[in-house]
């Protein structure tokens, strides 16, 4: 009954986070997910439709060119969403699926942690909901929807049962831990990569402390089940454009430290008209609170004779503030010593995962030290504070949503899909494009590929009949002298062609990329394949193997009696208070009430913006800029400041029905409040000591603006040190890239403080001292 009803306190805890999952379009609200995430799961099931179970490479992709897209993707969570497409679940809704129950593996899989590290229900309580409602928790289910997601569900699980496997060793335990960080690693790439030093380092400190290996060879173990995965990739990666990745300047993690005063950010408070309400890459108050909590925690365990506990609270510790620190400018000299390995992560905001994982350790750990009278009611406190901290970015709706999906999804509003992303294969910059193709496919080839499976067809030549599947082609071609055919398809080793059944070579073409063949005079049937590489089959020789030998041992030792469960020493808490009923009930009478009260008839824990006041603004304002967006208000904070810090504020703008015609680029530019006199900048001998341009203001285009909804637009701008002291003004406005011209505020909506200066407004001054 106690298993059965914190069961049930898990599940209505984590609901607050679940039905928003179910119920809102967050494969829409997520970037990742309606970008890329959904149209790659089509593919997958196309593919798998089409009869290649593990499809490595889709026609569809580079606008019908083809390329090697799911060989440098984990596959399972597309896996997931194509059993629940066969089930009748469509994409769009499966992800939504997997995402709720995702929640609820995580919660229930963060509880038990803390409970074989505790022993106290509350506590582990707790530590679960500090797990979920993490604001990087939040913000890759609903903003970021990224497959990072499925690896953080599982990273508690992994840990959990790698210490239970080391306390009781049995060849079930071993399997267990051993397919869990097989999922890890076949649900994200980067996912486990980054749990790899932390799970490496406990099998070690288990084989020292156990004196038992067990842990370490199911990291192993999991990793060779995987081996199908992860192993053709190392061989292919030279295939591919990893250099447009690699040389992006968006992927810099050691140029693109967090700023401390937005991983200190408060709770975020979401505006109704606000269209690009956002999480932040905030760690949360709570969580901050408990970490200045650890070192006073580990101290009192130490002295209380609780010597494992302590040493969870110091490892804990470590890690959540060396994260912390990564995070911050101040570690950039480490990221750039480690620059080949740490670009890996892509983004510094990655480590935020782990933060969470290691303060909800923390969280667990601290009220596991309180008396047994009081765990419950403290427990209970924190829970509340984090659900009233997280509450309002739990409203996705609104969010901005960045596509929108049929149903169910057409190879037409794929290919859309993909056009708008300049034919990238639904990457971020088309890393997967076979290196031969030296740029991405224009929609002049991609119509060219639609027309005829031939480009450019020599005189002569008459394509007879044609069948593209996955992986596979056949055409029936006739020519009347020997030539050289060139295909839509990107060219890339692993593909073999035969005419008549007889093997011939292909090769690239020169400028293009697309895939060469000759052929003598005739009528031919020529078939393409896309043949399994010798790593192919040394990954699934080694997962088959690893997976019988699993299955085996299992069996092995059930019949032996061996896996029989014994009782563990403290297993069970004493003098743990047990879950009431009315405390089941007052949950879900809360849950009910927000539901069907708050939600739909109140904007409790929402903000409205109105004509009069902007909510967060320091000033709300009316400027309408003639093609552009409008704006409705600023922050300015910092009035006064040093050469050499950094200026924070920010411009909100609202959409027009005009903004969305073409993208327009926002600018604020730093200028001496009386320019005459003044000293010029030498670097450009102007009066400009500070320039700042947003070629996606808000994180947006302005083409996806909307009508009447509000956008903010943070700026940061350092003050170059050699700047004379005195007062300045920053100048801000709009224009159009492509022509280069200002847009022109209206003058007769520019009143004090504010300030017109041609085809733009000075802000109120600031004084550099």
């Amino acid at each position: 009954m106690d298993k059965l009803r914190s069961g049930l306190l898990l599940l209505l805890l984590a609901a607050f986070l679940m039905v928003p999952a179910l119920t809102q379009p967050i494969e829409e609200t997520g970037h990742d997910s309606a970008v890329v995430h959904i149209y790659r799961a089509v593919l997958f099931s196309e593919a798998i439709s089409d009869g290649v179970l593990y499809p490595r490479w889709v026609q569809q992709v580079h606008l019908g060119l083809g390329g090697p897209l799911f060989t440098f993707q984990s596959p399972l969570p597309y896996y997931a969403l194509d059993v629940l497409y066969r089930l009748g679940v469509p994409h769009p809704i499966g992800w939504r699926v997997l995402m709720a129950g995702g929640v609820l593996v995580a919660g229930v899989g963060m509880y038990l942690l803390l409970h074989h590290l505790t022993r106290r229900r509350w506590p582990a309580v707790a530590g679960a909901m500090a797990y979920l409602y993490a604001p990087y928790m939040i913000r890759d289910l609903f903003d970021r929807g990224s497959n990072e997601v499925y690896s953080l569900f599982l990273y508690p699980w992994v840990i959990w049962a790698l210490l239970r496997l080391a306390a009781q060793p049995s060849a079930a335990r071993f399997a267990l831990a051993a397919l869990l960080w097989a999922a890890c690693i076949g649900a994200h790439v980067l996912g486990p990569l980054m749990l790899a030093p932390i799970v490496g380092l406990l099998a070690l400190a288990l084989f020292w402390q156990k004196r038992t290996p067990l842990p370490l060879l199911a990291l192993v173990a999991g990793g060779f089940l995987m081996a199908f995965v992860w192993l053709p990739m190392i061989p292919e990666r030279g295939n591919i454009h990893l250099d447009w990745w690699r040389d992006s300047s968006f992927i810099q993690p050691a140029e693109s430290p967090i700023p401390l005063d937005a991983l200190l950010a408060p709770p975020t408070l979401y505006d109704v008209m606000r269209d690009n309400n956002k999480v932040g890459d905030r760690v949360g108050w709570v969580h901050l609170l408990v970490m200045l909590l650890a070192p006073v925690a580990m101290l009192l365990a130490w002295r209380a004779g609780r010597r494992d506990l302590a040493m969870t609270l110091l490892a804990s510790t470590l890690g959540a503030w060396g994260l912390f620190w990564l995070l911050t400018d101040s570690s950039t000299p480490l990221w750039h010593l480690f620059a080949p390995l740490l670009q890996l992560l892509e983004f510094r905001m990655r480590l935020l995962g782990l933060l969470a994982l290691a303060v909800a350790l923390l969280f667990g750990a601290e009220l596991a030290l309180l008396p047994t009278r009081w765990q419950r009611p403290l427990s209970g406190l924190a829970v509340a504070l984090l659900l009233l901290t997280s509450i309002s970015s739990l409203y996705v709706e609104l969010m901005h949503r960045h596509g929108a999906f049929g149903s169910p999804i057409t190879p037409a509003e794929v290919r859309a899909a993909e056009l708008r992303l300049a034919g990238n294969s639904f990457t971020s910059f088309g890393e997967n494009t076979p290196q031969w193709a030296p740029r991405l496919p224009g929609p002049e080839m991609a119509e060219a590929a639609v027309r005829s499976p031939l480009a450019a067809a020599p005189a002569g030549v008459e394509v007879m009949d044609v069948s593209v599947e996955t992986q596979r082609w056949h055409m029936t071609v006739s020519s009347s002298s020997a030539t050289t055919l060139t295909l839509h398809l990107l060219y890339y080793p692993r593909w073999e062609a035969t005419v008549e059944g007889e093997k011939i070579p292909l090769s690239p073409e020169a400028t293009t990329g697309l895939t060469q063949l000759a052929i003598p005079a005739g009528t031919h049937r020529i078939a393409l394949r896309y043949a399994r590489p010798v790593a192919e089959w040394l990954g699934l020789a080694l997962s088959m193997a690893t997976l019988l030998g699993l299955v085996g041992a299992v069996g092995m030792a059930t019949r032996r009696g061996q896996n029989e469960a014994t009782p563990v020493a403290g297993s069970v808490p004493t003098g743990d208070n047990g879950i009431p009923l009315w405390l089941l009930g007052g949950v879900a009478g809360l849950l009910l009430v927000k539901l069907v009260i708050i939600d739909p008839a109140t904007t409790w824990f929402r903000c409205v913006s109105t004509i009069e006041r902007v909510c967060g603004a320091q000033q709300t304002v009316n400027v309408p800029y003639a093609g552009g967006p409008r704006l409705r208000g600023y922050t300015l904070p910092t009035p006064t400041l040093a050469r050499g810090e950094t200026l924070v504020f920010t411009l909100i703008w609202q959409g027009d029905e005009a903004t969305n015609r073409a993208p327009l680029h926002t600018f604020v530019h730093l200028m001496p409040e009386q320019e005459e006199g003044w000293p010029r900048n030498p670097a450009n001998d102007t009066g400009l000591w500070a320039q700042v341009d947003h070629q996606v203001p808000g994180d947006l285009l302005t083409t996806n603006y909307l009508p009447d909804r509000l956008y903010w637009d943070e700026f940061r701008i350092e003050i170059p040190r050699e700047t004379p002291r005195g007062n300045y003004r920053l100048r801000v406005g709009w224009y159009d890239p492509q022509s280069g011209e200002q847009l022109v505020p209206n003058p007769a909506s520019i009143h004090p403080p504010l300030a017109e200066h041609w085809r733009a407004i000075f802000l109120p001054s600031i004084t550099i001292r």
